[in-house]
């Protein structure tokens, strides 16, 4: 009985082991980015920042990954982030996926610490038919967490371009 408990432990150990190699390998070589940031909204609540999300798995084996909750920040003070959503989305091996859009409603409140004359800007920015991100004069950076193989992830923050 003692071999037995000690068979079933190893093995659980080798496996739990192997998932772990498999997420960091996969979070060391992967590649999330985000395509075409863009002011989606503007509005008296605030700004609606959209952008399309790529995964790249380099590695030789599929990996179940969740979409990405992307949290924007700047200068280290913490903006807004994205809505968390449930379902899984599987990755083909040395293959690229698409994520779709993820929008991120950044509320008035959140950026008024960062530029002292945003308020006067606020009934220009609604009135504007589109501008970009660089219309707002904030340097922005994202960082993304979600489960890969069911293992937790976290990056360090980018620069959003």
């Amino acid at each position: 009985m003692r071999n037995l408990l000690l068979v079933g432990m190893v093995g659980g150990v080798l496996y739990l082991g192997a998932k772990l190699f498999g997420a960091k390998r996969l979070s060391d070589k992967s590649v999330v980015r985000t395509l075409n940031p863009r002011v989606a909204k503007v509005n008296l609540q605030g700004i609606t920042l959209a952008t399309d999300i790529m995964v790249d798995n380099p590695t030789n084996s599929s990996v179940q990954v969740t979409k990405p909750v992307i949290k924007l920040s700047s200068k280290g003070h913490y903006l807004a982030s994205s809505v968390p959503q449930k379902g899984l989305i599987s990755i083909a091996p040395i293959g690229q996926t698409s994520l779709g859009t993820t929008t991120i409603d950044i509320p008035w409140g959140s950026l008024t610490p960062l530029i002292s004359n945003l308020v006067g800007k606020i009934p220009q920015l609604i009135k504007a038919k589109s501008f970009d991100l660089k219309a707002l004069g904030i340097p922005m950076e994202y960082s993304y967490s979600m489960y890969v193989n069911n293992l937790f992830y976290e990056s360090e923050p980018t620069v959003l371009s």
